[in-house]
């Protein structure tokens, strides 16, 4: 949105940006300049001195905050460059208030990532991710970003699904002029690389881990479920009709059984291998050409790739006898990224412009891990048993996105018949629209667990022997297939008008958008509660080989699990439509607001596929339960004062109110259970889920010196009805289950600090230092006055919701130039991961701090050596509940070594 001229607010951004740009831009000038000197631009308010690279990028984020009539901050794809973000999720780290978790999700004011949302180009993408709502944000790569907008405070041009805030992810599709880099990388972790690990045979080991097709259910498998009916029982063949119009015998059913078993890829032996260095490549090519006086063509064409291996050990405890009832488990990741991206366009003059994007990511995980512990069975820590088990999983992840969209400036005719009016039209009537089309594909073909037990002795622990468990599940074949498809478009216009001691911006427009799922599971069992006990040495590959499978005397049968938790239909539809205003008078007073209106409808169906006799029927009024259609308005209205020498050369005050909700995510509704990938706990939809309304209020102070400090305060606060809460599910034992519930009410109040301050004339030696960082201190609280749950606390604190947050980066920016480096300090307070029932305490995530390095080297003009370095504290994840550490985890640290070449 184009803001109305503010002659004393531009003139500091233009004056850093444009200091900003000489000192980087212009190497001969910057180095024949004093080394105690700073390049001065001369501009209609006081001189602005600038630091390179580090600082000025810092300085940057603040000056384009003001051109905004809410609170946002912009990182452009300059400030990127200039610091050596490798993605979109490393950038985010210098926004105040946002916290990254697992380097690719951000946390907004402590707030989970419930309260966060992220779009791109504007146009809502489905997430690759199963377990996540959100996109990863680590998959963008840093040369295809124009801008990052993150957004705070609400607006009527936003969509209303909108919490703590929301990330605007903008590309670009021409570059200023020939563009090739290269980029190429290893790293290493602590724990990992050079390290023994887990590896499996089965599947695919290429550089690409790629899937070779021996993973995917068999085709056997899948007719014998239409020809029995989705039952593959021996019972249920037996009772079956044969080709020749007979039943068959019970050893011939048998026998279809043990071949259907013999189908699946078990090359399951889980073995040691040693991890190795990371791999990195990221390669850049484009290019822009003038066609005459106004036409401008151009294209820009991207690639990475990044592989590496994990280890991970993660301890699990019962919160009631953590010294009896317990897992340790290691587990190592094969993860291979790769990314492609193609954009173009076309642009005619200042008023037209054309820009087209394709865009793939690919995303796979190998995993083996062996999980041993003791539980409250047959494998109680003084029986002499404990149990085993070994776990393979490869996951497949897909997005693609196709965009268009165009801005055009269409020049107003109706000048000479408004003169008198009071208000003069502008010469421009802004028109901008969009169309994106996504695909987001996950596949986890194969993926096994096998359950054991080892007879150890109970003194000294040794093993003594190792056999397959006697279980209706003691190796469990799971396959799952989720498709997401989002189609989404809209429009907007902006009419800026002016008068004698005013300017008006009038804008509206429309977005839309339309999501479909298809999910959909099948499990197929072992049965060995009848069957010899099988011995396993060490993994249990020879116990499921064609030899013991296929004969006779085994015993060891499949089933089909239940398939009425595991597949679902889900779609959305949501149509926007907004007004909005922005004036400001005479410089000093700045009000925008607006209504946006929503209509939205969703609906999520269990389907059993394994149901051909259509018996598990959805009925009409639990069909009526479950749709969700809203039809509602969502207001919002910002003010700011303007004003200069108030304490500093530029102040503002502003202060917002929106109305906004936040509706939960299709996973959410769906009856199915998925892994948590950070606690490895089981998740359970829940089909009643509704929407929570929130009301925001934020009020915010803003400081800005001529040198390019800056300090800020806000303060904010929320209401929301309906708040959607984690809280662990009834009937879960040793095995932690969660669900979700709507509480009543939550509050939530918090004060946010942000400065950003050279060190430049505290001594001589801290010439190019500086500092920077933000605090945001809060709380919350929730209400949830249904009992029947069973809730040990009904009020509380929010869940995933941290009191503390802090990020706090040292900066240095050599002025030479040829050097900068970045030590950033990331926290988190305590946060209740789920609510407890039945009288256990609630389950807190225990604060983390994390200190990482950034070291830049600027030998010659077009290249750059960087080095990074991960968690140096390295402190370890853990959650605790009743006193007890019920989940411990691994955190490692990481170094990476990289090396760019720009033409």
């Amino acid at each position: 949105m184009k803001t109305p001229a503010y002659f004393p607010r531009r003139a500091l951004c233009l004056g850093i940006a444009a200091a900003s740009h000489l000192a980087l831009s212009v190497p001969s000038l910057a180095q024949e300049t004093q080394p105690n000197s700073n390049i001065k631009i001369v501009s209609p308010i006081e001189e602005i001195s600038v630091v390179a690279r580090q600082r000025s990028s810092a300085t940057d984020v603040i000056a384009e905050r003001l051109e905004y009539d809410v609170v946002t901050d912009i990182i452009s794809s300059e400030q990127i460059v200039r610091v050596g973000d490798p993605n979109v999720a490393a950038a985010l780290r210098r926004v105040p208030g946002l916290t990254l978790v697992d380097d690719k999700f951000i946390y907004v004011r402590g707030l989970g990532e419930r309260y966060s949302s992220a779009q791109l180009n504007g146009a809502l993408v489905p997430s690759p991710d199963l377990q996540r709502n959100v996109i990863p944000l680590d998959i963008f790569p840093a040369e295809l970003i124009e801008s990052l907008a993150v957004q705070k405070v609400y607006s009527a041009d936003m969509p209303a699904n909108f919490g703590g805030g929301n990330v605007d992810i903008r590309t670009r599709a021409i570059p200023e002029d020939l563009l090739i880099n290269i980029s190429v990388g290893t790293g290493w972790a602590s724990d990992s690389t050079g390290k023994d690990g887990l590896s499996y045979a089965g599947g695919s080991d290429d550089a690409f881990g790629t899937d070779d097709g021996t993973r995917a259910l068999p085709q056997q498998i899948t007719q014998a479920i239409s020809t029995y009916r989705g039952d593959i029982s021996v019972s249920n063949i037996y009772q079956t009709l044969n080709k020749d119009g007979g039943f068959h015998t019970v050893n011939e059913a048998a026998a279809i059984n043990r071949d259907l078993a013999a189908t699946l890829n078990r090359d399951v032996d889980i073995n040691s291998a040693k991890n190795d260095y990371d791999k990195k490549l990221k390669l850049g090519v484009g290019n822009k050409w003038t066609l005459g006086e106004e036409w401008d063509i151009g294209f820009l064409a991207l690639g990475s790739y990044d592989r590496k291996a994990r280890n991970k050990d993660r301890t699990n405890r019962s919160n009631n006898a953590p010294d009896s009832i317990y897992s340790e488990t290691l587990a190592t990741t094969d993860e291979v990224s790769l990314s492609t991206s193609l954009s173009g366009g076309l642009v005619y003059g200042e008023d037209h412009q054309i820009d087209v994007m394709h865009l793939f990511i690919r995303n796979t995980e190998d995993e083996a891990s062996i999980e041993r512990g003791f539980n409250a069975n047959n494998a109680t820590i003084d029986s002499g048993n404990r149990y085993v088990t070994y776990d393979i999983r490869y996951e497949e992840r897909e997005l693609t996105t196709n965009q268009i969209k165009g801005s055009h400036n269409l020049v107003s005719s109706f000048n000479q018949f408004v003169y008198e009016l009071p208000f003069r039209w502008a010469d421009e009537l802004n028109f901008s629209w969009y169309y994106s089309d996504s695909q987001a594909t996950t596949e986890k073909p194969n993926e096994v667990s096998i359950t054991g037990l080892d007879s150890i002795d109970v003194q000294t622990g040794e093993l003594l022997a190792s056999r397959m468990a006697s279980l209706s599940t003691a190796a469990v074949f799971h396959f799952t297939d989720m498709e997401d498809n989002v189609e989404s478009y809209g429009w907007d216009f902006t009419l800026p008008l002016s008068g004698d001691n005013f300017d008006l911006e009038l804008s509206g427009g429309l977005d839309s958008s339309r999501k479909d799922r298809t999910y959909l599971g099948t499990t197929v069992n072992f049965d060995t509660s009848n069957a010899p006990l099988a011995v396993l040495d060490d993994t249990p590959g020879a116990v499921l080989s064609d030899d013991v499978l296929l004969n006779r005397n085994n015993a060891m049968l499949i089933s089909l699990g239940s398939a009425e938790a595991e597949s679902y239909l889900a779609a959305q539809m949501l149509d926007g439509y907004y007004g909005k205003f922005d004036v400001t008078f005479e410089d000093t007073w700045r009000f925008s607001g607006g209504v946006r209106h929503e209509n939205f409808r969703q609906v999520s169906l269990p389907i059993d596929t394994l149901d051909f006799d259509n018996q598990s029927r959805v009925s009409n009024e639990e069909l009526a339960n479950i749709v969700v259609n809203e039809s509602k308005d969502y207001p919002s209205l910002s003010m700011t004062y303007m004003t200069q020498n108030f304490w500093a050369e530029q102040f503002q005050f502003r202060l917002g109110y929106g109305g906004t909700t936040v509706r939960p995510d299709l996973r959410e509704v769906a009856v199915v259970q998925y892994i948590d990938p950070t606690t490895d706990y089981r998740v359970v939809g829940n089909p009643y889920l509704e929407t929570s309304d929130l009301q925001n209020v934020d009020a915010r102070g803003e400081w800005f010196f001529d040198d390019g400090d800056s300090f800020t305060v806000s303060a904010f606060f929320k209401e929301i009805d309906s708040p959607i809460e984690t809280i662990r599910a009834a009937g879960s034992d040793d095995n932690v289950v969660l669900t979700f519930v709507n509480a009543e009410k939550a509050n939530l109040a918090g004060v946010e600090i942000e400065w950003l301050k050279a060190l430049d004339n505290v001594a001589s030696w801290t010439e190019g230092y500086f500092v920077s960082g933000n605090l945001t201190f809060s709380d919350s609280d929730i209400t949830i006055s249904d009992t029947d749950i069973g809730l040990t606390n009904n009020s509380r604190r929010m869940t995933g919701h941290s009191k503390e947050v802090a990020n706090i980066q040292l900066g240095y920016d050599s002025p030479s130039g040829f050097h900068s480096a970045t030590l950033a300090f990331n926290y988190f307070g305590d946060r209740i991961v789920f609510a407890a029932r039945d009288g256990a305490d609630d389950a807190y995530e225990q604060p983390f701090n994390s200190l990482d390095l950034n070291y830049a080297f600027y030998p010659i003009e077009n290249l750059s050596v960087r080095l990074r370095a991960t968690n140096l504290l390295g402190e370890k994840r853990s959650i605790e509940q009743d006193s007890a550490v019920i989940l411990e985890e691994s955190a490692e640290r990481t170094f990476s070594l990289g090396v760019k070449w720009d033409l």
